[in-house]
């Protein structure tokens, strides 16, 4: 088991930002112009490298402060990197601005630049499309539950770039609202999340990972209710716990028509009656990579508050118990976690 410690964030829903709505953003498809909404996060327009290691490092020291740790302790801990997109837009800047490759390119490159400004060598990347920061928080916990370590960090990523806005509107995914379990489109969002964990609880109310699971379903494409369904009872007996003891779900909540009726089916066929649905994508956007990350900490934000909005916009309220948090992402990868929260 490992506790949420501390935690940073940047994303669209954070109140001392200005970006609490999506912004119309233009880009071109096959010489045509197209444009559509986006959740921005950050006050660049597309951030260079140097600009995503300076955010990435603010990040994890400003999450083992809130933990109560020495800021300087991301140096020695293990950070799990999870990103769908990693350095994209500095690779494309380089491309348009020069029209050449960049040497030695690598989406691996935010975590080589972090080892190279802490000496920290135990920064790992993840890349699993949607659900890159859930296999991180998922790898933390392994890391953790073998005793090499007390603490470790995950860091969720998510910039803009033109490759993810071309590959989403190839699939004609995008729509000009966002309403999970209703609608027909998705809103992308970029944003940044740090999280801190610790196999020693912090003194104050805690969010504590009981159990966790990962499959993969059998198509690439099309989202596979079944196999959903399969990954949150695994989660939940992972969690020594039955259906009946989750008080609410964090869903994936994506916006699809096809990944939000997976999503549905499986969770009316776990559930004798379905507890209260959050989902966070309609404040935010869907972050990709990022989204486990910054999900976990606005999940963390309203467990404290106490209450909070259904997918729905009914008012619900939380109480200490456990909650299911479901993550899903192209290629079949489907994660889910039981979390404990004690007030």
């Amino acid at each position: 088991m490992m506790y949420l410690a501390g935690q940073a964030v940047t994303c669209a829903f954070n109140p001392q930002q200005d970006f609490r709505r999506p912004v119309p953003l233009d880009f071109r498809f096959l010489q045509q112009n197209v444009q559509t909404p986006y959740f921005r996060a950050f006050q660049s327009p597309s951030l260079s490298r140097a600009e995503l290691a300076d955010l990435a490092e603010r990040h994890l020291r400003d999450a083992a402060d809130a933990a109560g740790w020495p800021s300087e302790s991301w140096k020695e801990c293990s950070v799990f990197i999870g990103s769908a997109s990693y350095n994209a837009s500095e690779y494309e800047n380089g491309f348009h601005t020069a029209h050449t490759q960049h040497a030695g390119y690598t989406l691996l490159h935010l975590a080589d630049d972090l080892e190279a400004r802490s000496g920290n060598r135990e920064i790992f990347s993840l890349a699993t499309a949607c659900t890159s920061s859930a296999h991180a928080v998922i790898q933390a916990a392994n890391f953790l539950r073998k005793g090499t370590a007390t603490r470790a960090l995950v860091l969720g990523v998510e910039s803009l770039n033109r490759m993810t806005l071309l590959h989403f509107h190839s699939l004609g995914l995008f729509g000009g609202s966002y309403r999970p379990f209703g609608g027909n489109g998705l809103i992308l969002g970029e944003g940044m999340a740090a999280l801190a964990f610790s196999v020693e609880p912090p003194a104050s109310s805690c969010l504590k990972l009981t159990g966790h699971a990962a499959n993969t379903g059998s198509d690439l494409i099309q989202s596979n209710g079944q196999a959903q369904e399969n990954v949150m009872r695994r989660a939940l007996n992972a969690a020594c716990a039955v259906p009946e003891d989750i008080l609410a779900v964090k869903t994936h909540g994506v916006g699809t028509a096809d990944s939000d009726t997976a999503e549905m089916s499986a969770l009316t066929n776990l559930f004798p009656e379905l507890p209260p649905l959050l989902a966070f994508k309609p404040q935010i956007g869907h972050t990709l990579g990022a989204a486990c990350a910054l999900e976990t900490a606005l999940l963390a934000q309203s467990l404290q508050q106490g209450h909070d909005l259904d997918y729905s916009g009914n008012p619900i309220s939380f109480s200490d118990g456990l909650y299911l948090a479901n993550h899903f992402g192209f290629g079949g990868s489907n994660t889910s976690m039981v979390w404990q929260w004690t007030a």
